[in-house]
């Protein structure tokens, strides 16, 4: 039976249906964007459904429809001048349009033969920049350094299918006005579609992630001039510093801040006490990498001789313990408000049990040879969740909010910890006795692609895990950070 062709609904009547049925749903539910693809292709299902639509090929416009409903609810706190107007080049006037284009977009002459200068001059007003582009590496760029906050496109149905993936994964909210009718010819939109996404006022709260100023902060502190402020001089002060520096992306420390960000939507700064406590959280971190590397008999890290390799087994073994200890202390410095420090202390001193005992369990399985697919994600569990959840769980100390986020980060983290190292199993080119390709294929006699099957399945489930998580956040802010945090962990496989 051949797929029902996906459309945009020529009756202005019964877009109009799908519209305020959305609406009703957004309402009804008391939905909160994002919403992943699963979720937004179930309630869009329900709703052609609903208005006896279905089977007509309406699906993926009820799907921007319905994304539509609920990221209109949150636009009042994007402020208008981070709301981007994108227009795509086919509504310029074919042939005879003479405007030049850089790497941006089109450079438009305001000729008056399209209707795109007078969009622009709509936005203007407004104050809202504008994109003539079908698209731009650009406009990722500029909402992950925050210059942009949420996008208002025009763009026909088949392009809005191809970004809706990358654009759930990175929870910008958008609102679209889709065009009528594919083919980059003869197009047309509804003009009121575009007029209520761009005449959606702003509240006098303003929502604006601080993504510029976290990088910054992080970026800054993790110099060996900013980590020595916060290390004491001793013989260990110099490999402390390197470890902390050298290399990696500092993820945790940015999840650390931007958790704290998050919690708090109206601030535009961070606190001071934010540094020492993001430096631990990279502390604890890099001491499990060298760690980790001794324990697996790894002889690299970042390309580089691994630590033990470099130093010496013992030497290793020492600053390992030392940035734990250093981790400890900072928690404890004397910029982190008192009442803060003993929380953080013991959420970090049971991520360590938890990490200690994956470790354990790992290499007593590896030693006896029977590691069982069900121990992986276990192991999985212990060694890597702890490192987002003391991440995660600092910014919610730091930011006074941790008693009822602990659950929720809590089982996050367990999730994402076994989704990530599934993935990492699936990029193993080499055996791996302790990878979950390799323990099913030992355990179940299957060939490596049957194998590579199973742990894509593996992975899925935990994925699909975070996303029903995360839709019991009713906080959108936080929800945009969290979809954030895992649409950069996980893959879609």
């Amino acid at each position: 039976m051949s797929e029902i062709k996906q459309t945009v609904p020529q009756d202005s009547k019964v877009r109009e249906a799908i519209r305020h049925a959305a609406e009703d749903l957004v309402r009804s539910l008391s939905l909160k964007p994002p919403l992943d693809l699963t979720h937004l292709k179930r309630h869009a299902a329900a709703l052609t459904a609903s208005l006896e639509l279905d089977g007509r090929g309406f699906d993926h416009y009820a799907m921007i429809v319905l994304n539509n409903a609920l990221w209109t609810l949150y636009f009042p706190h994007i402020a208008l001048k981070q709301r981007l107007l994108l227009l795509p080049f086919c509504l310029r006037k074919q042939p005879g349009c003479t405007a030049d284009h850089d790497d941006l977009g089109l450079i438009c002459k305001g000729c008056g033969q399209c209707n795109i200068p007078g969009l622009s001059a709509a936005a203007d007003a407004l104050d809202m920049p504008v994109l003539v582009a079908e698209s731009s590496s650009a406009v990722a760029d500029w909402v992950e350094q925050g210059v942009i906050q949420a996008v208002v496109g025009v763009s026909c149905l088949d392009s809005l299918e191809k970004s809706f993936p990358s654009m759930l994964r990175s929870a910008v909210p958008g609102i679209a006005a889709p065009l009528l009718r594919d083919g980059c010819k003869d197009t047309a939109f509804d003009p009121a579609d575009l007029e209520r996404a761009m005449s959606v006022p702003q509240a006098d709260e303003v929502h604006a992630f601080p993504y510029g100023l976290i990088r910054e902060t992080i970026d800054n502190l993790f110099t060996p001039n900013g980590v020595s402020a916060y290390i004491p001089d001793n013989m260990l002060r110099e490999e402390a510093v390197r470890a902390l520096t050298a290399h990696g992306k500092h993820y945790r420390p940015k999840i650390t801040a931007g958790c704290y960000a998050a919690l708090n939507p109206s601030r535009t700064d961070l606190p001071e006490f934010l540094k020492p406590v993001s430096l631990a959280v990279e502390c604890f971190h890099k001491a499990s990498l060298i760690h980790d590397d001794i324990e697996d008999g790894d002889s690299e890290r970042y390309g580089e001789p691994a630590c033990h390799i470099r130093l010496g087994l013992a030497p290793a073994l020492n600053l390992g313990d030392y940035l734990i200890g250093a981790g400890y202390k900072l928690f404890c410095h004397e910029s982190v408000p008192p009442e803060k420090r003993a929380s953080l202390m013991e959420e970090a001193a049971l991520a360590h049990c938890e990490l200690a005992l994956g470790q354990a369990k790992e290499f007593d399985a590896l030693q006896k040879k029977d590691l069982q697919p069900e121990d992986c994600l276990e192991i999985h569990r212990l060694k890597t969740a702890p490192a987002f959840r003391v991440a995660l769980f600092a910014g919610a100390i730091a930011a006074g909010r941790f008693d009822e986020l602990r659950g929720l980060f809590h089982d996050f983290s367990d999730c994402l910890g076994a989704a990530y190292q599934l993935y990492d199993d699936l990029e193993d080119t080499a055996d791996n006795p302790a990878s979950a390709v390799d323990v099913l294929m030992r355990t179940n006699g299957w060939d490596r692609e049957t194998a590579r099957a199973e742990t894509i399945r593996l992975y899925q489930v935990q994925r699909d895990g975070i996303y029903d998580l995360l839709e019991t956040v009713g906080d959108v802010p936080l929800k945009i950070f969290l979809y954030r945090l895992a649409g950069k962990v996980l893959k879609d496989v």
